[in-house]
Formats: C-alpha cells, sequence, structure tokens
C-alpha cells in the first residue's frame, strides 16, 4: 500500500485544473431558531455532486499511455458519474463496477454517459479493495478516494469555503473513504489555521472512529445506512494515515436523523440534498451545542432515489 503524499499547496495548484469543469457552489445561511449553520451547496455541483472535481484533477495528471487504456473504477454511484462524464468528453471508454443493489438512478445515469456497468456483490467490491485487484484489470484504475491527485481536487472546496466564508470555525463534512474530508481539511487549513474539520457518518457504517482512535484501517462486516454515498464501511490502510492527520473527530448520525435532515432541507432550504449530502446538516442539528460557529455543512450532492425521496416527503 503506496503512502498517499497531498499537501495544501497541491490543494491550491489543482483548483485552475478543476474550474475547467467544476462550478464555484454558494454557501448559503441557514436558520433554525436562534441557531444558524451556512451550507456549502456540492448538491448544485455539475452531475449535482462534488465527485467531478477529484475525477478531472486525477485524469488531468495521467500519462498519454495511462489514458489510452481506458478507466475503470469501483463505486456506489457518484464516483462512477463523474468518471463516466469525464470519459465520455475525453472521448475515452470507461468501465465502472457498481455495487448489487446499488441506487438505481445513479447506475442509469451512468449508462447514460457511455460507460459499461457492471455489478459486483459487495464482498468481492471489498476485497478488490482491500487486496488491490484493481492493479490487475486492464484499463487505468481511477480510485474512488485514495488518491493524492484526486484529494487535492475534492479539497478546492474548502478554499472555496476559505472565500465564502472566512471566519468559520467548524467545518462539516460527510465520510464515506474520506478523499473529501481529508482534502477540504488540507485545503481550508492553508488558509483559515486552527479551524475544526469534523467527519460526520451514519451509525451504521462507522468505521472511522476506530480508525481515528487507533490510526490504522477499520471495516464494518455489514454496513447498513440509507446513505450509500457513505456508506462504504470501511477506512483503508492508505487512508488510515491521512484521515488521523486531517481530522478533529467524527460525528455520528442515525438514518432517522438523515430522514429528517432531508425533509427540512426539502421544505424549510427548498434543497434536494441525497442521504449521505444530508448527513452533515443532520449532525448539525443533532450536536449544534457543541459545536464552535460558524460552522459550515458540506451539502454533498443531491442525486436521491426519487422513490426514496418520496418516502421520506411523505413520513
Amino acid at each position: 500500500m503506496e503512502r498517499i503524499e497531498v499537501a495544501p499547496k497541491d490543494v491550491e495548484e489543482a483548483l485552475t485544473v478543476v474550474r475547467e469543469v467544476a462550478i464555484h457552489t454558494p454557501t448559503v445561511s441557514f436558520r433554525e431558531g436562534s441557531s444558524e449553520v451556512l451550507l456549502k451547496l456540492e448538491n448544485m455541483q455539475r452531475l449535482g455532486v462534488f465527485k467531478i472535481r477529484g475525477v478531472w484533477n486525477r485524469l488531468s495528471q495521467l500519462s498519454e499511455h495511462d489514458r489510452k487504456r481506458g478507466f475503470a473504477t469501483i463505486s456506489s454511484g457518484n464516483h462512477g458519474l463523474a468518471l463516466a462524464w469525464a470519459s465520455e468528453r475525453l472521448g475515452l471508454p470507461c468501465v465502472v463496477h457498481v455495487p448489487v443493489g446499488g441506487n438505481p438512478r445513479k447506475i442509469e445515469s451512468i449508462r447514460s454517459h457511455g460507460a459499461d456497468v457492471r455489478l459486483m456483490p459487495r464482498a468481492d467490491l471489498v476485497r478488490t479493495h482491500e487486496e488491490e485487484l484493481w492493479r490487475s484489470w486492464p484499463e487505468t484504475f481511477i480510485h474512488p478516494f485514495a488518491h493524492g491527485h484526486t484529494i487535492a481536487g475534492q479539497g478546492t472546496i474548502g478554499l472555496e469555503i476559505a472565500e465564502s466564508v472566512s471566519e468559520v470555525r467548524t467545518v462539516l463534512v460527510p465520510v464515506g473513504g474520506g478523499g473529501l474530508a481529508s482534502g477540504i481539511a488540507l485545503g481550508i487549513r492553508g488558509r483559515i489555521p486552527g479551524v475544526k474539520v469534523l467527519a460526520v457518518q451514519a451509525e451504521g457504517a462507522a468505521s472511522l472512529p476506530e480508525a481515528l482512535r487507533t490510526g490504522r484501517p477499520y471495516r464494518v462486516d455489514s454496513p447498513s445506512t440509507i446513505a450509500d454515498g457513505i456508506g462504504v464501511g470501511m477506512v483503508l490502510p492508505s487512508m488510515a494515515a491521512i484521515l488521523s492527520r486531517t481530522l478533529d473527530g467524527c460525528l455520528l448520525v442515525s438514518d432517522d436523523d438523515i430522514r429528517s435532515a432531508m425533509r427540512t432541507l426539502a421544505f424549510d432550504a427548498k434543497l434536494v440534498a441525497e442521504p449521505a449530502g444530508a448527513a452533515t446538516f443532520a449532525a448539525w442539528t443533532r450536536y449544534r451545542d457543541r459545536l464552535e460557529s460558524p460552522v459550515v455543512a458540506v451539502v454533498s450532492g443531491g442525486n436521491v432515489d426519487p422513490k426514496l425521496l418520496a418516502e421520506i416527503l411523505r413520513s
């Protein structure tokens, strides 16, 4: 397992590249009683999710030889969608391995951009990640989170938060594999030293608390959450060190917390957030009395399955 080397300067250097495809998303205020949280709206990003930032920065650094091989990845949906879109833009083939039972809307979106979608049982997906079996694949593997260029691209969100909320003291970031959170922490601390960056995970897939405690990889055997974007349930060896170094802790939320957050965002803030995207708002709602203000919550995506959204809004 190679050590991931990424620093604040890498995030700064990624900004120009990322701006070729990604917009500077807005940060808006939401008030509930006397409390305020600032929402960083990556659900309004191209493709409805932050992933295009890291994917584009990663692909931009590849050699011509690696590009000509085409691309492959493993994804619950959003990373695969971003890679499929970028591959289509570059005119290159793309294979996306998705978990059996994955979000049907996301899978269909991946196919719509011309990618070859292949179903993979979760046990095989985990083994492929942990044993790096993708190294034998003929295509160039684009890791969904564990690569310095990907992390630097995601970290440009931290630069935008610093520009929009220079007095921010706490940033809440959803964590699946950890590329988004570590990138944002590196980016924003390069401009605002001392700001706290807290991870948010679903209780049913909470691999990070133990990994932060020990500094070692950790896996939840049977992760279960409605938030597929943060349902990875494992911290890889290559990510344990960088997450331990960059994060100030991890807050846990239940699926009921996430459902409630999605309803509030939809009805009161007029925002559609997928479960992983609503997790930070759920954390703010549950833990706000403990958080130093101003607080920014990253709403990481809006690609929610319509049936799930309808069910949650009816309840």
